[in-house]
């Protein structure tokens, strides 16, 4: 692969831009084969973990309407807004994400431990790990409570960051899974060195 982009684009088109239906129909035997596309970017456990995590988000979907309503029950629907000031005091995880993580493997998920699954709750916006001294910590914490963020003189800002929450909830399924492949890709290369 050329570069990231290029190897994002191509991992998107293997996954089928991480449908959880198309991923769920994918053939164990065939995505695992020596020389597919696929196997050349997980190892065959992680492979099979995706497909079947693709199955178990479907059922989710089924029980909840969408996978962004079950994850986000966990936290009422509202973003968690972390106050910290320093880097060192970002959790690896937390017990939330202990709870959710128990919940995903009591349904039958692969490779969703509570550090998987904050890392999840970080990219998704569930949680906001930004240093209060981050400049995209008042735009997301706006978004977290439905306010309009302000610019260091008080003027409503013009990014459009009270959408921000919503549109990152908008893809809920598909990020899931896109970050379970990218999650197991990155495990892979630790594994590796």
């Amino acid at each position: 692969m050329a570069n990231n982009f290029e190897q994002e684009i191509y991992i998107q088109e293997v996954f089928m831009d991480f449908d959880p239906a198309s991923v769920s129909k994918l053939s164990e035997r065939k995505i695992i084969a020596p020389g597919s596309p696929s196997s050349s970017l997980l190892s065959e456990q992680k492979l099979r973990g995706v497909i079947e995590n693709a199955r178990q988000i479907l059922k989710v979907i089924e029980e909840f309407g969408s996978f962004d309503k079950y994850c986000w029950s966990f936290v009422n629907h509202r973003p968690i807004l972390s106050t910290f000031r320093y880097p060192r005091q970002v959790p690896v995880k937390t017990s939330k994400a202990d709870a959710i993580s128990k919940d995903l493997v009591r349904r039958g998920f692969r490779s969703v431990g509570p550090t998987v699954v904050y890392t999840f709750m970080q990219v998704s916006g569930m949680t906001n790990d930004h240093l209060v001294s981050c400049y995209r910590f008042a735009e997301c914490a706006a978004a977290a409570t439905g306010a309009k963020p302000t610019t260091e003189s008080g003027s409503e800002a013009n990014s459009g960051a009270s959408n921000h929450a919503a549109e990152q909830k908008a893809n809920g399924a598909a990020n899931g899974l896109a970050v379970d492949i990218e999650l197991s890709r990155t495990i892979d290369e630790l594994s590796i060195s």
